[in-house]
């Protein structure tokens, strides 16, 4: 190895040491803010008297599982969840809960729903997943009385065999029970966990310093188990303006229409810096603003994909170094090892393997093939012509690792795993073992550390959904 390109390997070296060592400072502190942004907007919303307990129901995802169990079958439509009866056995619905509810200070429920005909209304809840179920009836909806407001503690409780309880004072599991006729529907259109007394003040903690990603995680959900009301710092909720992400959409897609007519007029190493930069910003950009929402703003969405757009862009005007899909079975070695590496941490420090359903694990594969594509056949491929191949590898993982924001330990997983791909792609220019590798580990790591040793792992695994 000549003395310069030496230099340069034991400089990214370094370089890459240190990046490994400070990405979890940085998921630390990308997991703080979202907490603390979440924690202002709980108290915003207590403020008004409303709840972080609310729901409208205009698409099939907004219930649990997406459908009505028992004797029902659930529509979506522009008014609402249209509950159908199919055989007139009683039917439920799920609320999704992001976490357990206090229903003993957030005591009321609200619900506008419409039936066709005069239907029986009850709500189940469980105070804890391995707890017994809760009944008590709730009422009638009918075609006249879209609004049904009753207080939880105030009901006549029951179990499953009919004998009384007391009412719960938590809700980990709250579902709507109806009885249809046959033929006969309801059409649910919102629904809210709301306090009797009008405003409750959330007692406000304060988050503690130097813990990682996970752990702040795993600190923040032991706060909510002793009181799900709690929130953290003293933060003041201010969203930002809704045109800030559409004038960030705007600029992107003006800097990309200047990467396109630069691509036109020159060629060199200063033009791939240039489109290697754009190809990134807005996939990373897009994950890191991501925190724990589940839904991501439009103009988020469409910032993600003008980058990978523009990727495929370069692509197709051959802008970027030939790759190929596979190489010959005597190389796929090397890429393959990162599979041993994720069955090794499964079986030393992982639970009982959880897969995830054979059709999110096949979008995950499709997803691991874009990633792969994106950071290694596009980004590492106009970085290798601009720069020494070590700063290629380099940059090439370290934007993989970002990919994961915030998730701490799987940053740096990924981070040391990409550090060997892009080596070996670079070497090859075959897309396809990696992507295979790449998915094969993901799905090892979410079926046998989420939750566990991985515990921040829960904000990437919304791509298996």
């Amino acid at each position: 190895m000549p003395s310069r390109a030496r230099w340069h390997a034991v400089a990214a070296i370094v370089v890459a040491v240190a990046l490994f060592a400070l990405l979890p400072q940085l998921a630390a502190r990308a997991v703080r803010g979202a907490i603390e942004r979440d924690s202002a907007a709980e108290r915003a919303r207590f403020d008004a008297g409303a709840s972080p307990w609310s729901w409208r129901f205009r698409h099939a995802d907004d219930v649990v599982a997406g459908q009505a169990f028992g004797g029902a079958t659930l529509d979506a439509g522009a008014d609402g969840l249209t509950v159908r009866a199919t055989d007139g056995s009683p039917a439920e619905v799920g609320f999704p809960l992001a976490r357990t509810a206090d229903i003993r200070r957030i005591d009321e429920l609200h619900l506008r729903a419409h039936a066709s005909v005069p239907v029986a209304a009850s709500v189940s809840v469980r105070e804890a997943f391995d707890e017994p179920m809760r009944h008590a009836a709730i009422g009638v909806l009918g075609p006249d009385a879209p609004d049904l407001t009753v207080r939880l503690p105030a009901l006549a409780w029951h179990d499953d065999a009919g004998k009384a309880v007391p009412a719960p004072r938590r809700a980990a599991m709250l579902r709507l029970g109806m009885v249809l006729p046959p033929s006969a529907r309801v059409t649910l259109q919102s629904a809210a966990l709301l306090p009797s007394s009008g405003i409750v003040e959330p007692h406000a903690g304060s988050l503690p310093r130097g813990l990682g990603a996970e752990a702040l995680l795993a600190w923040r959900d032991n706060q909510r188990a002793a009181d799900p009301l709690v929130t953290f710092d003293q933060a003041i909720y201010r969203p930002a303006p809704p045109w800030t992400g559409w004038l960030l959409l705007a600029i992107y897609a003006a800097l990309l229409g200047g990467g396109g007519w630069l691509l036109r007029r020159r060629a060199g190493r200063s033009v791939d810096l240039v489109n290697a930069a754009l190809v990134a910003a807005g996939p990373l950009g897009f994950i890191a603003g991501l925190g724990f929402g589940p839904h991501p703003a439009v103009a988020g969405i469409l910032i993600f994909t003008l980058g990978v757009a523009y990727a495929a862009f370069l692509t197709w005007r051959r802008a970027v170094p030939p790759w190929h899909v596979w190489v010959s079975w005597r190389g796929v070695g090397w890429p393959w090892l990162a599979i041993v590496v994720a069955g090794g941490l499964v079986a030393f420090v992982g639970h009982p393997l959880a897969w995830p359903p054979v059709n999110r694990a096949l979008i995950y594969v499709g997803w691991a093939m874009v990633q792969q594509w994106l950071v290694l056949a596009v980004l590492a491929g106009l970085l290798d012509r601009a720069l020494p191949r070590p700063w290629a590898v380099l940059l090439a993982a370290l934007a993989f690792a970002l990919l994961h924001t915030p998730n701490g330990l799987l940053m740096q997983l990924c981070f040391v795993a990409e550090l060997g791909w892009a080596w070996w792609f670079l070497r090859h220019r075959a897309i396809l073992p990696i992507a295979i590798a790449h998915a094969a580990s993901a799905l090892l790591l979410q079926a046998g550390l989420a939750g566990g040793v991985l515990r921040s792992m829960e904000v990437s695994a919304r791509f298996l959904n």
